[in-house]
């Protein structure tokens, strides 16, 4: 069974993942002055969507390597105990709206369009899982702040209290607050841990 990634191990992750060093994050992502268009986003927003087909089951994103994402709940986010869901992965929703629970893995400084680092799923009535979106995740000791990494002609932007930079893609459910917004109206809010 695969552990739970704590706020712990991610940051451990981090620390270690910075012998990559800052060229890596740069090699993979877009560059936003390479001349981006729409089309050419649309297209690769296209080859995410074909790309995460695989892991709209979380038990294959699993499979893949990919590990429930919970944090202490004085740190954010609603604990999902008790809900069945493998690794008990921690809730994210605020008033902007949901951002349901992620699956992480490769938080390394390389950013590849194909291969995200959290795989992001909404919880159902059902309490089922259904993929939603992705995010990337670069550790902020690889970014030069006024550098910050592009991909999808969108600069990643720094988390409110872990120590990395982001970028949602909501590849799987529109979001009317847009495609790159942290939060989606659209998903569902957390449910309350079950006793």
């Amino acid at each position: 069974m695969k552990k739970t990634m704590t706020i712990i191990a991610m940051t451990a992750t981090m620390v270690l993942s910075t012998t990559s060093g800052a060229r890596a994050v740069g090699q993979r992502a877009d560059q936003k002055s390479g001349g981006q268009n729409k089309a050419n986003i649309a297209r690769k927003i296209a080859e995410l969507r074909r790309a995460t087909n695989g892991n709209q089951r979380v038990s294959n994103a699993i499979n893949d390597g990919y590990e429930a994402f919970a944090i202490p709940p004085d740190v954010g986010g609603t604990p999902t105990t008790g809900l069945g869901l493998v690794g008990n992965p921690t809730c994210f929703d605020n008033a902007a709206g949901g951002m349901g629970v992620h699956y992480v893995k490769g938080v390394d400084g390389v950013v590849d369009a194909s291969v995200p680092e959290a795989m992001v799923y909404e919880i159902t009535k059902g309490r089922s899982l259904k993929l939603v979106g992705v995010e990337y995740i670069v550790p902020d000791k690889l970014v030069e702040a006024a550098h910050p990494p592009v991909l999808f002609g969108q600069e990643f932007h720094h988390h409110d209290y872990l120590p990395v930079y982001i970028l949602h893609v909501w590849v799987r459910k529109s979001n009317p607050s847009g495609m790159f917004a942290d939060f989606n109206p659209t998903v569902k809010p957390c449910p309350g841990p079950v006793a």
